[in-house]
């Protein structure tokens, strides 16, 4: 027996002889202190790793632009949108008032050359004041529900026909109606114009030249020069001799080119020859 376990762990001890020893990292492929070997797949490289994120980074920033692009432009494209859609129906909507006013012309009472040469109502046959009327109140029903350039225009039209109906005071109220729409350029000066006539033609100068002089501000040109010279004018018609003479002047060293320069000329010589 003991011969026996003596060859037995004989044999086993030649078996150890002829073998050596493995360590992990040469399972792994490594080598010594666990590095990499020669020939041994590597590990996966960090730097490629880094490489990779940050392309992926500059993509995902131009993604993300690309989309807050395409917000911004869709976004100035919607309102684009909006305001041609908003102009369009102002445009609409002006053009339906102004069938409106123009529907109301054609079916107003012509003038006979009697009441042109007689414009102060008096005299008118009913039937045709009672129309006249009619399509002032109609002027006025426009140009409540209108806006702008088409609600003075239909204030104006309705001062003129109360005017023609012999009523001075409504014609008064819708002139007054269209300046205070506070349009500009030559609309709001043709509003300024027809109310201060009225207001003058009432006994109040101060009123007239206080509406005239609201809307210098917000006219220009031609306009502008006529405001100036409206408001010498109703000085003059005032019986304001020194006060019209002198708007006079101012006028035309502010205007000496003007178109209005002899309206002005006429002025000053009505005014020296009144003494």
């Amino acid at each position: 027996m003991a011969n026996r376990k003596e060859r037995r762990a004989a044999a086993r001890n030649k078996e150890n002889e002829g073998s050596e020893a493995i360590t992990p990292d040469e399972v792994l492929g490594g080598g010594e202190d666990g590095l990499p070997a020669g020939d041994a797949m590597p590990f996966p490289d960090h730097e490629e790793d880094v490489l990779f994120k940050a392309q992926m980074k500059v993509l995902n920033l131009l993604l993300g632009h690309w989309k807050t692009g395409m917000a911004i432009v869709g976004a100035v494209l919607f309102g684009v949108l909006v305001v041609g859609e908003y102009g369009a129906h102002q445009v609409d909507e002006q053009r339906g008032f102004q069938d409106q006013i123009a529907d109301i012309d054609r079916r107003m009472p012509d003038q006979s050359p009697a009441e042109i040469l007689n414009p102060s109502g008096e005299g008118l046959d009913p039937n045709i004041k009672a129309n006249v009327e009619e399509g002032a109140r109609r002027y006025e029903e426009v140009a409540g529900g209108a806006s702008g350039a088409a609600a003075v225009m239909a204030w104006l039209k309705a001062g003129s026909a109360w005017e023609r109906a012999g009523d001075d005071a409504k014609a008064m109220a819708a002139y007054g109606a269209a300046h205070g729409v506070g349009v500009a350029d030559v609309i709001g000066w043709s509003a300024a114009s027809q109310f201060a006539n009225a207001q003058a033609a009432s006994g109040d100068p101060d009123a007239a030249i206080a509406t005239l002089k609201s809307v210098q501000a917000r006219v220009s040109g031609l306009s502008g020069q006529q405001i100036a010279l409206s408001i010498a004018t109703v000085l003059e018609d005032a019986g304001r001799k020194e006060e019209g003479l002198a708007a006079y002047n101012a006028f035309i060293a502010a205007h000496p080119n003007s178109a209005l320069i002899e309206q002005a000329n006429d002025g000053i010589r009505r005014l020296g020859e009144a003494g």
